[in-house]
């Protein structure tokens, strides 16, 4: 692959990527979430944008996966990149969560307080992030997911009996997650989101031997996409077949609401690479898709403090969308702001992406730390 194509590769999934992430802090506001507000963007949110906006995000982690990494140096990096972020935010929010009270309450009170530790406890005791931020839900079931994938993908280099068993003890666990509804850190949504990540991660190796790499995502044939999703969502509303593909809720099946989410997911691409003309927009997309944790993490905090302040249950479009630009553009502040902060940043942001400062190395370097670290990951030498 030339350097070109691979930074059209880069610059197109991280467009996609920053678009699905904005979109998916939209479903939570409560203008949203009320259908008589407003009711064409409610309708729009509901049955168009859902099909996609959580599949794509998923879909891209399939497809960026990578092969040469052994399986602890993998499991290391998501760990690394997924749990230690999320563990980063949720004490922060915890914490963020009780200055809000003390600052907004009439009466403060001990009880007031620790109902946010309670809760922050309560994530690790009934393995439901809910307790502290529900935008969070996606990301245990994102790192199961993406750890089975590699798990099978390491399965099949090994020799043939050992092989089919660990397929079949992997295929067997997926069947009776579906079938169980385990909501324990939602290990139940492990199977559909394993299958957006097999179907990434075969696009990306279909796409490499015959589809001329990321160039396909440029090519003529992608405008059939964007037309077969048009017409499907038409056919499927005109017939009162329900198109409000919900993952989090459950609503999902493997026929057409799968066929349906990978036509908006093409379309998506489709509609990104005329993103990628547009300078600044594309800039801004590209910004939100590397602080896309951080907007998932702070907006709806951000959003906590909106209700304080603001009736969002009114019909007032100028605020509401002043009010949604300026959560995400604080979400990336704060995302700014924190990747700068020695040793602050190492709890937010991935080993491989940052230049450590000189206490830092020495800190990484501490022996306990340091037989953590896979050697494939980081060099310290």
């Amino acid at each position: 692959m030339s350097k070109v194509e691979h930074k059209k590769h880069v610059k197109i999934l991280d467009i996609a990527k920053g678009f699905s992430i904005i979109l998916m802090t939209l479903v939570h506001y409560p203008f949203i979430q009320v259908d008589n507000i407003y009711p064409n963007l409610n309708f729009l949110v509901d049955n168009v944008l859902m099909i996609f906006v959580v599949p794509i995000f998923i879909f891209i982690s399939g497809y960026l996966i990578r092969d040469k990494l052994s399986f602890k140096a993998y499991f290391f990096i998501k760990v690394d990149g997924l749990i230690k972020p999320l563990m980063g935010f949720l004490l922060c929010l915890t914490v963020l969560n009780i200055l809000l009270y003390i600052i907004s309450s009439d009466e403060v009170s001990i009880n007031g307080m620790t109902k946010y530790v309670n809760a922050l406890l309560s994530v690790f005791i009934y393995g439901n992030l809910g307790f502290v931020n529900y935008a969070l839900w996606f990301v245990g079931a994102l790192f199961l997911g993406l750890i089975v994938l590699k798990g099978s993908l390491v399965s099949l280099s090994l020799k043939k009996p050992l092989r089919y068993l660990f397929l079949v003890f992997i295929g067997l666990m997926l069947l009776v997650l579906i079938n169980t509804r385990i909501e324990f850190y939602y290990l139940s949504y492990v199977p559909i989101f394993f299958t957006f990540l097999v179907l990434g991660y075969s696009f990306k190796k279909i796409s490499d031997r015959h589809l001329n790499g990321v160039s396909f995502f440029h090519s003529k044939i992608m405008i059939i996409f964007p037309v077969l999703f048009l017409i499907s969502c038409f056919v499927l509303n005109e017939f009162e077949i329900r198109t409000d593909l919900d993952i989090f809720l459950f609503v999902f099946n493997y026929h057409y609401l799968l066929l349906l989410s990978i036509a908006g997911i093409f379309s998506v691409f489709f509609f990104c690479r005329y993103l990628e003309k547009i300078p600044y927009l594309n800039k801004a997309l590209v910004e939100c898709s590397k602080a896309s944790f951080f907007i998932l993490g702070f907006h709806v905090f951000i959003l906590d403090v909106y209700r304080l302040m603001f009736n969002l249950n009114v019909y007032n479009p100028f605020l509401h969308f002043v009010l949604f630009v300026l959560n995400i553009l604080m979400c990336y502040i704060i995302y700014r702001i924190a990747t700068q902060i020695p040793f602050i940043r190492l709890l937010f942001v991935p080993l491989k992406r940052i230049d450590l400062f000189k206490n830092e190395m020495r800190l990484i370097k501490y022996k306990p730390i340091n037989r953590l670290i896979p050697s494939e990951i980081i060099n310290l030498n």
